[in-house]
């Protein structure tokens, strides 16, 4: 049975859908807006904001997984290629997940940045922002509650990662200059010492984080409701 809760366990393996669950659980689970269900305790978890929905999957009910999906009607589902398929949910796109241990490989500290200099920083091709009022809110607030970092250099490069106990994910990314996107990647993984540390990406930029140490672990996906 798929039952609302306010009480999570803490992330223990490292699984970008877990993760980005555990993120937005500490940062929002005293706010209303923002719902999580689970079912039979853990074999599925998901969370549900602004329209958008996360689905982590260890051996659900599918087929009440499906009919629940259909009432709730979401905008957008992120999930495991699996997941998506069990519930009949072809992905529009789908997403590579790498992970790394984090380790401390910068000692460059970078500049002092707003949210909005940030959000300019990363307003880039490839990355898919919310607007700026809603991307501040966030932000601030995973920063302010101590579940967000991160670096930047101005006019050059900037990345932030959410984190949750022992593992962090990357939010964003972006670098403006040629060899920044190396910089903004060692010096965020150095913020997150000693985490579990993973990152979702399109397979066009593959390369740069197989350079840069991190491995493959397997396939997700976003899956869009048509207009």
């Amino acid at each position: 049975m798929i039952t609302l809760t306010k009480d999570l366990n803490p992330v223990d393996i490292p699984c970008a859908e877990l993760i980005k669950i555990g993120c937005l659980f500490d940062s929002y689970k005293d706010d209303n807006s923002v719902l999580f269900w689970q079912q039979n305790e853990n074999d599925a978890l998901i969370s549900f904001t602004d329209g958008n929905m996360i689905i982590y999957n260890q051996n659900s009910d599918t087929e009440e997984l499906k009919e629940f999906i259909d009432v709730i009607s979401p905008c957008c589902i992120f999930s495991d290629l699996n997941t998506l398929k069990a519930i009949d949910r072809i992905p529009d796109e789908e997403i590579y997940i790498y992970g790394i241990k984090a380790e401390n490989f910068s000692d460059i500290t970078g500049d002092e940045l707003s949210s909005k200099e940030l959000y300019s920083l990363l307003d880039v091709d490839g990355l898919s922002l919310p607007e700026y009022p809603y991307f501040a809110v966030d932000y601030c607030r995973r920063l302010n509650l101590g579940f967000a970092k991160y670096f930047g250099i101005s006019g050059k490069c900037a990345a932030i990662s959410f984190n949750t106990g022992n593992f962090s994910i990357m939010n964003g990314i972006a670098s403006h200059e040629k060899g920044y996107g190396s910089i903004a990647l060692k010096a965020i993984l150095s913020k997150n010492d000693g985490k579990d540390f993973l990152v979702c990406c399109r397979e066009r930029v593959k390369p740069f984080y197989e350079k840069n140490g991190f491995k493959f672990l397997y396939k997700a996906g976003y899956w869009v409701k048509n207009k």
